[in-house]
């Protein structure tokens, strides 16, 4: 079955909120940010790296939503099945593809995202996709070799100092932003693989939903005990 996605519509759990303009996104890779801004109003395509939990997904969903003009947004790992196809998103204006190493070894995935390439340049349409390495071993030569014609970067783990923002942006996208308390809270007990923590925080924030809660260290702690218990 073809994937269809109609304007406006993302494909994540629990409908995050819309982040706000793209130039507020805290502290995070300043010079790729930069970069995804230009590629966002222009042509071409951009490639983010690195190990997990460095910010690859967040920088996605921020691109997918700047300046308030919808554009897909699909985690590959989520697409198990080879018969939904992401050629239908070949005419998106921009188009975020999250973590496209998951295809990488399955041949007619490889083969979809060649045709992709292929059809969104000669429209001269720009993507923006990530993965944890440039080069993860594809079988299909012809796509390995259009993957190096995208600019990459790789991205590193964010500073002490940007993840209390981070942290209060990721809260924003599924709820109410954290106050002060609870950032410190987590920056001193939990993870900072944000992968995991936006995970965390996405749950909670759930959590916080069904119950009509607000965010608190208290609601935090009980979240987290009924999560373990």
């Amino acid at each position: 079955m073809p994937l269809s996605i109609a304007a406006g519509q993302q494909l994540l759990p629990l409908q995050a909120r819309q982040p706000s303009q793209l130039s507020n996104l805290p502290g995070l890779h300043e010079e790729v940010l930069a970069a995804v801004q230009k590629l966002r109003s222009g042509t071409g395509a951009l490639c983010v790296y690195g190990e997990p939990g460095v910010g690859k997904t967040h920088l996605l969903l921020w691109a997918a939503f700047a300046h308030g003009q919808w554009a897909p947004y699909l985690d590959c790992r989520a697409m198990q099945s080879v018969d939904d196809s992401v050629l239908d998103l070949s005419d998106a204006p921009f188009l975020c593809l999250d973590n496209i190493d998951a295809w990488a070894g399955t041949r007619l995935r490889e083969e979809q995202l060649f045709c992709l390439f292929n059809e969104r340049m000669s429209k001269g349409l720009p993507w923006l996709v990530s993965c944890a390495m440039p080069r993860p071993g594809w079988l299909l030569a012809d796509w390995d070799s259009r993957l190096s014609a995208f600019t990459s970067y790789r991205l590193e783990r964010p500073h002490e100092s940007q993840l209390d923002p981070l942290i209060h942006s990721i809260s924003a996208r599924f709820g109410p932003p954290f106050n002060d308390a609870l950032r410190r809270h987590l920056l001193r007990w939990e993870t900072r693989n944000l992968g995991e923590l936006s995970q965390q925080i996405e749950e909670f924030q759930h959590w916080l939903w069904q119950r009509h809660a607000a965010p608190s260290v208290v609601q935090w702690r009980l979240f987290r005990q009924q999560a373990h218990g």
